[in-house]
């Protein structure tokens, strides 16, 4: 019998947030399916496996320290666009260079299992409840694994295969609705995406009334939010707006202080609306986000392997914006300049500080900033610029006073992409919105600080390069499965 995605499984069910009435601790074995289909607690507990699964080391892949979910996936995107660099060759560097893409390499399997191992678990609840019916007591987990369904199949849509615009034939993803052994084909884009979209709208009635005890589950808001950017990359701009307007309303915008203050924490971040919680019990210690991502630490990959910003987009903020503050102003500006042994070169990332104590810092998936930004970008591309305007200018003032905005046209999209760029660095936006804007990577410019020869290279908009190969452990596993040039 051919296995599930062609690739190894065993089950991803992880013990936290569920009780041993309903796993052993045998992560191989599975939850009885009676008790699957009678307890709204069992159900509910494989859902918080997925969620801990999407923060959990070496569940995707456990041959290298980027293996650590959701995350990590988000990191590595940054790492492929114009916007991010190593200075140093170490983890990650296969994504700067563009070597990860190939189906040898470890990291499409790490991509490819971070989403599909977790659709599986969630494919068991969803139809439990189908065949059981939904009840009050069930509704919202329902809704839950809906939302994450159609989520984790668009990072998959985004990744392994081409933009939605002007592709709707082409191969996608195999899109897997229901537990099954089979090895899938993949579906073409417009199918792939219209079960995206039929997953997400489905999830929203379902999540109304829901009250989230804590930001590691999806609720309506993150639902909207992760239409909203499905509802862009389809290029349907007034829904894209809507959703995204619904999304960030009523959430709180940081203050400077709180905006410089690490990124480390999700509870306390006031516009963080999606994320994965980390403790003693589930950090990960060098295998993990701030371990390559936060500069400043002694103990981690990145105080030898620093990650810095593109000196364009460094130049492109003014004195006034504080993110600049967030990025060293000079080499070995103080206070990191060999004290405690860190010491950063200019333009040095400043922004991810986990400053917990003994846990490790939690992951931020998702904050409601972003949704400023595809409000703006789809009011514009709809026909309201002055709405895109007041929008842009909203959300940028509070990060730079001075700002005002002037631009019209394709003159105002491309300063609305700036601001996106400029307010989600590091984040994990900055290559998908690349490849769905058909934009180049320019590395090799004039008074580049893209040191690395491996990583100072130009790709055209629209090459293969921008689209991974499926594993090439898939591949031999799953007859039923093509690969991508």
């Amino acid at each position: 019998m051919k296995k599930i995605f062609g690739i190894l499984f065993c089950s991803t069910i992880i013990l936290t947030g569920c009780s041993k009435d309903y796993l052993d601790t045998d992560l191989k074995s599975t939850i009885n399916q009676e008790q699957i289909d009678s307890s709204p607690a069992a159900l509910q507990g494989l859902v918080n496996g997925v969620y801990t699964s999407l923060h959990t080391y070496g569940l995707s892949e456990s041959s290298t320290h980027e293996a650590w979910g959701h995350k990590a996936v988000l990191s590595a995107m940054d790492m492929m666009s114009n916007d991010m660099l190593n200075n140093r060759a170490s983890w990650f560097s296969a994504f700067y260079n563009y070597t990860a893409r190939i189906q040898t390499s470890v990291r499409t399997t790490m991509i490819w299992n971070t989403y599909f191992q977790q659709i599986r678990a969630i494919n068991t609840v969803i139809a439990s409840i189908e065949k059981t019916g939904v009840t009050p007591q069930n509704k919202a987990i329902y809704g839950q694994a809906l939302a994450l369904r159609g989520y984790m199949h668009f990072m998959l849509a985004r990744v392994f295969g081409p933009t939605y615009v002007g592709h709707l034939n082409a191969d996608c993803i195999p899109v897997y609705t229901e537990v099954t052994l089979v090895g899938k084909t993949r579906s073409n884009v417009d199918t792939v995406y219209k079960q995206i979209v039929k997953d997400l709208t489905s999830s929203l009635p379902y999540l109304v009334g829901y009250t989230r005890e804590n930001k590691e589950k999806v609720d309506t808001r993150v639902a909207k939010a992760f239409l909203a950017e499905v509802y862009l990359e389809m290029g349907n701009y007034a829904s894209a707006a809507t959703m995204a307007h619904d999304a960030r309303t009523g959430v709180t915008q940081p203050t400077q202080a709180q905006w410089l203050d690490g990124f480390y924490d999700l509870e306390a971040s006031p516009d963080a609306i999606w994320g994965g919680i980390i403790s003693e019990a589930t950090t990960s210690f060098v295998a993990s986000f701030f371990a390559h991502f936060d500069n400043t630490d002694p103990n981690g990959y990145a105080v030898v392997f620093n990650k810095l910003i593109d000196r364009r987009l460094y130049d492109a903020m003014p004195a006034t914006d504080f993110r600049k503050q967030a990025y060293q102003a000079s080499n070995n500006a103080a206070p990191y300049n060999g004290v405690d042994g860190v010491s950063l070169p200019k333009y040095a990332s400043l922004k991810f500080i986990d400053k917990s104590i003994g846990q490790g810092g939690d992951y931020i998936y998702m904050r409601a900033s972003e949704m400023y930004y595809i409000e703006a970008e789809g009011l514009a591309k709809s026909g309201n610029e002055a709405g895109a305007k007041a929008v842009l200018a909203e959300i940028t003032q509070l990060r730079n006073p001075a700002y005002t905005v002037t631009a019209s046209g394709s003159a105002l999209i491309d300063e609305i992409i700036l601001q996106k760029r400029i307010e989600l660095w590091g984040e994990g936006y900055a290559w998908t919105d690349m490849k769905r804007l058909g934009v180049g990577l320019l590395r090799d410019y004039p008074g580049t600080n893209h040191n690395l020869a491996a990583g100072r290279i130009n790709i055209p908009a629209g090459d293969l390069r921008f689209t991974f190969q499926v594993p090439q452990a898939e591949i031999l596993a799953n007859p039923n499965v093509t690969q991508n040039p």
